[in-house]
């Protein structure tokens, strides 16, 4: 199992440039042959708050994130924006290797005014059991409960953190790294840039590789 973790730069609002990088990281990501190609919160749109415009692209980004899923072979992980009848929620989806959505996960830890998700799911893939969640979400108890209840071998983090300090620091990788053992799951997590930033760590919390700014990161089973 190899994944490649991308801190995507993100231009809020401006679609088709966000489509230009993501083709771009992701045709760069394609040379060490993943299984798993990860991406940030709402990479594709960006988001400022009380601006929910970008969901209107949701059937569209699904279209065209799923096409390259299946012309390559490879599961693909991001975030996106997703109307919902009167609301929006802030998600992210797991693409199939034949372009089938085989999660969506609905965040719960959010600020803005967002409808929010209630559950996690679990994808089974050849490689074993997958979740995802998103950002705010790792440190949330109600998803520390269901993540332990539902017990995935693997779970994706597409994430967007900006400290007003810049670039996360120790004490930030330290946090994950404390949740991370508290959920008991193997985690890749995934920064936009900037400041980006990309890290693994083990079931039991331990850091096993990291980047920053926007290097992808490349990480592959023992």
């Amino acid at each position: 199992m190899r994944v490649a973790l991308i801190p995507m730069g993100v231009k809020t609002g401006d679609f088709s440039a966000n489509w230009a990088e993501f083709e771009r990281r992701f045709s760069g990501a394609l040379t060490y042959n993943p299984d798993f190609v990860v991406f940030p919160e709402y990479c594709l749109t960006g988001f400022e708050e009380r601006d929910f415009s970008g969901a209107g692209l949701y059937d569209e980004i699904v279209e065209r994130v799923s096409r390259l899923a299946k012309e390559n072979g490879v599961y693909v992980v991001f975030g996106l924006l997703e109307p919902y009848k009167n609301c929006v929620y802030n998600s992210a989806l797991l693409i199939g290797r034949n372009r089938e959505v085989l999660l969506k996960h609905r965040k719960f830890q959010e600020p803005y005014e967002f409808c929010t998700g209630n559950t996690v799911r679990t994808a089974k893939t050849e490689f074993g059991k997958v979740a995802v969640i998103i950002c705010g979400d790792l440190y949330n108890k109600r998803i520390l409960k269901w993540v332990r209840r539902k017990r995935p071998a693997y779970l994706f983090v597409p994430m967007e953190y900006s400290p007003d300090y810049g670039q996360p620091n120790e004490e930030d990788v330290g946090a994950m790294a404390e949740r991370v053992k508290l959920l008991g799951v193997r985690a890749f997590i995934v920064n936009s840039y900037p400041p980006g930033g990309a890290w693994v760590f083990d079931e039991n919390g331990t850091l096993l590789a990291s980047t920053d700014g926007e290097k992808t990161l490349v990480w592959e089973q023992p």
